[in-house]
């Protein structure tokens, strides 16, 4: 360790602000895939090289498109980089995002919450959230992929994204009606927005919701659940989480009541099936009123 004083490089927090992967992540390929392979510094933690950061940079990228992390870092920054070019969207951007890149790159927070106000107000809350936002999430994730914004840029669209529906919903009444849904994401999921817009279909459609945010490991889940007698537990899985969403809410209903039922839903549930019964996926925004509709029937004939 002593020749590890003057070593130079990022530290694995920092690592994690610059990516966007979280540092559990970043210590598990280290173990199973041997990337990244991290120096020490005199105090024994990880320090990451800049050509480490850089790789790791468009390995997210890739990830957002839909490629698995054990093929990516075998590759060459070359070999990545011909990926990422290979797999470039170039969809046109909706008239309803017009303008919407530029402020978001422009680093002007105040102009790129302005016109989400404005889109917000313009179309009121459930078709900024069914039209609105579906159509800026891709926008961003293409602009993204493209690698034509920044990790920071990217953090920025979902802080302000987060903070209007936020105050949003503080401001709606609190609904008195079932089902009582609880909603939350498993750990490895770290993407919020999506429960949010789910929150706020659920809240105008007079459903009561409890946010418990993101990443709870199953038996937390199951707790709380119990404990706040929901109905429904609501999993957000976007397209980057890196497990499989019917084994994890596989092993989650063994630990819930009989009478909990599992709402699943985002980019990582696209193309799943079940037959399950207590098990309902989402395979739209609009799906919410059709399950919240035909939960109170059934609540109704009993």
């Amino acid at each position: 360790m002593a020749g590890n004083e003057g070593l130079i490089g990022l530290p694995i927090a920092a690592v994690e602000r610059e990516t966007g992967i979280p540092k559990e992540l970043l210590r598990m390929w280290e173990r199973r895939y041997g990337f990244p392979a991290p120096a020490r510094d005199a105090a024994g933690d990880r320090v990451y090289t800049a050509g480490e950061v850089d790789k790791l940079r468009l390995v997210r990228r890739l990830m957002d498109m839909g490629f698995r992390p054990g093929k990516l870092v075998k590759l060459s920054d070359a070999e990545l980089a011909e990926l990422a070019v290979a797999n470039r969207p170039e969809r046109p951007v909706p008239e309803i995002c017009a303008g919407f890149v530029e402020r978001l790159t422009g680093h002007d927070a105040h102009a790129l919450r302005e016109l989400m106000q404005r889109r917000l107000l313009e179309l009121g809350l459930r078709r900024f959230v069914t039209e609105f936002l579906p159509h800026a999430n891709t926008v961003v994730g293409d602009a993204w992929m493209r690698g034509d914004i920044q990790v920071h840029e990217e953090h920025l669209y979902t802080e302000e994204v987060k903070r209007l529906l936020r105050e949003t919903l503080a401001a709606m009444p609190v609904p008195g009606a079932p089902p009582r849904v609880m909603l939350t994401t498993c750990q490895g999921e770290g993407h919020s927005i999506g429960l949010m817009m789910v929150e706020a279909i659920l809240r105008l459609s007079g459903a009561q919701t409890i946010g418990f945010g993101t990443e709870l490991p199953l038996a937390d889940i199951a707790a709380a659940a119990a404990k706040h007698r929901v109905d429904v537990v609501a999993l957000s899985f976007s397209v980057a989480y890196q497990g499989a969403p019917l084994d994890e809410v596989a092993r989650l209903r063994p630990l819930l009541s009989d009478t909990t039922e599992v709402w699943i839903g985002g980019g990582g549930c696209v193309g799943l099936k079940s037959a399950a019964p207590w098990l309902r996926l989402m395979g739209s925004l609009e799906a919410i009123d059709v399950a919240l509709d035909d939960w109170r029937a059934r609540r109704n004939a009993t």
